[in-house]
C-alpha cells in the first residue's frame, strides 16, 4: 500500500512541476520576443523532465529498484498525459513520433529513478 501511495504522490508532484514549468514558459512566450516555433520542443522537454521527476520521487521514497520504479512511474505519467490529451483534442491521431516520445519519457523516468535511489541517505 505504501508503494501505491508513493506512486500517486510521485505522479502528483511531477504533474505539479510540469504545470509550473509550462506556466513559466508561457510567461516567457508572452513577455519576451521568444518565437512560438519552439513550443513543440520545449513542451516535449518539460514533459520529459516531469517523467524524470516522477521516477526520481518514486525511487527516492522506495529506496530500491530505482530503474524499475522509475520506468513504471514514467510510463504511468506519460499514459495519463496521453489520456488527457485524447480527451481534450477532438481529432487525436496516434502518430509514429509519439512512440519515440513515449519511450523517451519512460527511459527518462528510469534515469530519474536511478538518480533518486542513489540520492537516498541512510
Amino acid at each position: 500500500m505504501n508503494k501505491a501511495i508513493n506512486l500517486l504522490k510521485s505522479l502528483g508532484y511531477s504533474y505539479f512541476i510540469t504545470i509550473f514549468l509550462i506556466l513559466i514558459y508561457n510567461l516567457f512566450l508572452t513577455y519576451t520576443p521568444l518565437k512560438s516555433s519552439s513550443i513543440s520542443f520545449v513542451t516535449s522537454s518539460i514533459i520529459t523532465i516531469g517523467a524524470a521527476c516522477a521516477g526520481f520521487y518514486m525511487a527516492y521514497k522506495n529506496s530500491s529498484k530505482g530503474f524499475l520504479y522509475g520506468m513504471l512511474s514514467g510510463a504511468l505519467y506519460i499514459f495519463f498525459i496521453i489520456i488527457i490529451y485524447f480527451l481534450i483534442q477532438d481529432n487525436f491521431k496516434f502518430e509514429g513520433n509519439m512512440i519515440y516520445k513515449i519511450l523517451l519519457d519512460i527511459i527518462a523516468g528510469g534515469i530519474g529513478g536511478i538518480i533518486g535511489v542513489n540520492m537516498k541517505k541512510d
